[in-house]
């Protein structure tokens, strides 16, 4: 039988979901009021952070390995057609501060340093703010990583800006000018030289290849070695390239879409979704994929916000959702996992304490979020995503939880 499914958040995990729920034959109607954390990311694909991963292989006295993903994330990373998940093996990638991490996969743009040994890396030198190549390339080559499989980062002037105003633009603005043929023909014409100068096996841009798909590849090919971009933090052109590809999809499940802010949900007959604008929606199955802390799906809010020159009127949980719904709220801040209830003060938890990782304890950032059975919250009601307490923060995650999800619902 076919359910009506409405999903809350287009990020990973509502794009999973509604992916997952289109699978089974349902009707997806997707609401959305905008970007939020996946928009905002930087193209490393992971399915454990990467901090953890490399303390853990420490302390082994191992490298880091790929664990198997399950087939369901990989056809659905294929359908995305936006990443690159290797079967068996980690990427690596080299950041603008100066580090090579692993990643599990990768956006298509990013250089996977991880197929290459005792190579020479050409960094190309470009007046911009927030691209250092000599000092980029000096951490990188330091990197224990690069050192092991001797690796060796040139920074070298070579042009890679065409015209003056590219020093200033943002990142996704001189990106979406990659996007030209006749663009990346002049790159590539650029790079070409530069290789035959310095005799590099490989060629780490910034953020600037393409802002509606990856010219990465296109660009490796006519110059004859790979060439990939950097990985930044939050503003990379990775993201608009992940909401071009989720349009896509989007696009080709038939799902509806309404740009608008839900703000309440409720019981009646079944789920009902009262939208920002007065409207209202009727479903069978519910996800909400609304982001956390950081992407806006909840809100700080402890007692004391509401005070008055005395002390807060009680003790109340220092978290909400930034719509109404019937769900439940847990923050596993301390060692323990207490749930919110035990972390609630008169005045909300120590967030000097508790905001931040420490040690192999997660932070506020990652802990806070919706109590869940699975993928359930609440009677027809699911969470995925950032959203959900006490679950990793990464891309993996977010689309793990995103097809059961959508599954369940």
């Amino acid at each position: 039988m076919t359910r009506r499914i409405v999903i809350v958040g287009a990020g990973l995990a509502g794009l999973a979901a509604a992916w997952s729920a289109h699978r089974n034959g349902h009707e997806i109607t997707l609401v959305s009021a905008g970007p939020g954390a996946s928009a905002l990311g930087g193209g490393a694909v992971d399915d454990v952070p990467w901090e953890q991963l490399v303390r853990a292989s420490r302390a082994l006295g191992i490298e880091p390995f790929a664990r198997p993903l399950t087939a369901d994330v990989l056809a659905f990373s294929n359908d995305l057609a936006a990443w690159d998940l290797a079967a068996d093996r980690l990427a690596w990638v080299a950041t603008i501060a100066g580090r090579l991490r692993p990643a599990r996969g990768r956006d298509h743009a990013l250089l996977d340093l991880g197929s290459l040994t005792n190579a020479r890396v050409l960094v190309p030198r470009a007046d911009r703010a927030n691209w250092d190549a000599d000092a980029i390339a000096a951490g990188l080559t330091d990197d224990p990583f690069a050192r092991a499989r001797r690796l060796t980062f040139l920074a070298a002037d070579v042009p890679v800006l065409r015209f003056d105003e590219e020093r200033r633009v943002a990142d996704g603005d001189l990106a979406l000018r990659h996007d030209a043929e006749p663009r990346l023909t002049w790159l590539a014409a650029r790079l070409t030289e530069g290789l035959s100068r310095t005799a590099a096996n490989a060629v780490l841009l910034g953020p600037w290849l393409g802002a509606h798909t990856s010219h990465a590849a296109a660009l490796s090919t006519r110059v004859g070695v790979p060439v990939g971009e950097a990985l930044i933090g939050v503003g990379s052109p990775a993201g608009l390239r992940f909401e071009a590809a989720r349009d896509r999809l989007l696009a080709a499940i038939d799902a509806r879409v309404i740009v608008d802010r839900v703000t309440a949900i409720t019981h009646d007959r079944g789920l009902t979704i009262t939208l920002e604008n007065g409207a209202s929606l009727l479903a069978d199955g519910l996800v909400l994929a609304i982001g956390g802390l950081a992407g806006g799906g909840l809100v700080y809010d402890p007692p004391d916000h509401s005070a008055a020159a005395d002390l807060p009127d009680g003790v109340r949980i220092p978290f909400a959702l930034s719509l109404r719904a019937p769900v439940k709220l847990a923050a596993n801040l301390g060692a323990d996992a207490l749930t919110s209830e035990a972390t609630s003060s008169l005045h909300g938890p120590a967030i000097d304490v508790t905001a931040w990782p420490m040690g192999n304890r997660a932070g506020m950032l990652e802990s806070a979020g919706i109590r869940c059975k699975g993928a359930r919250a609440a009677e027809g009601i699911m969470a995925a995503g950032d959203v959900v307490a006490g679950r990793p923060r990464t891309a993996l995650e977010a689309v793990s939880t995103g097809i059961r999800a959508g599954a369940e619902a």
